[in-house]
């Protein structure tokens, strides 16, 4: 049965049902396909400016190992800081701390290492 069925059905939609409906249609546009290339400042400069909107985001980077880490990252968490605060600052060491949302704990990425990141839809290639 087509999507003009009843409600709850879940038969075949076909190609002017479900894909037909706007939401799909502008996940299809460039706006979600979104890529730039940007250096290793102006990454900085995003993420900074990240902070302030408190918004989820990915990006990638290499490890010391010299794996590739992905994750879903998000600034301004304070939900498990015990106050003690840190012995160092990141900034001195070209680091950033965020929160992993898949962990649930605080990472440090490090900005000279960074691949991308992904935000609002679009998509930042690092350039190295």
């Amino acid at each position: 049965m087509g999507y003009g069925g009843s409600q709850g059905d879940k038969g075949d939609r076909g190609v002017g049902g479900y894909f037909g409906t706007p939401m799909i249609n502008k996940l299809n546009t460039n706006e979600f396909n979104y890529n730039k290339m940007i250096t290793k400042k102006e990454a900085k400069h995003l993420l900074e400016k990240m902070k302030e909107d408190n918004r989820m985001f990915s990006l990638e980077f290499i490890k010391k190992d010299g794996t590739r880490r992905t994750m879903l990252a998000r600034f301004n968490v304070t939900k498990y800081l015990l106050g003690e605060g840190r012995r160092y600052d990141p900034a001195n060491y070209n680091l950033m701390t965020v929160f992993d949302m898949n962990k649930g704990a605080y990472r440090t990425i490090p900005l000279d290492r960074l691949l991308w990141v992904r935000t609002k839809g679009k998509r930042y290639y690092v350039s190295p």
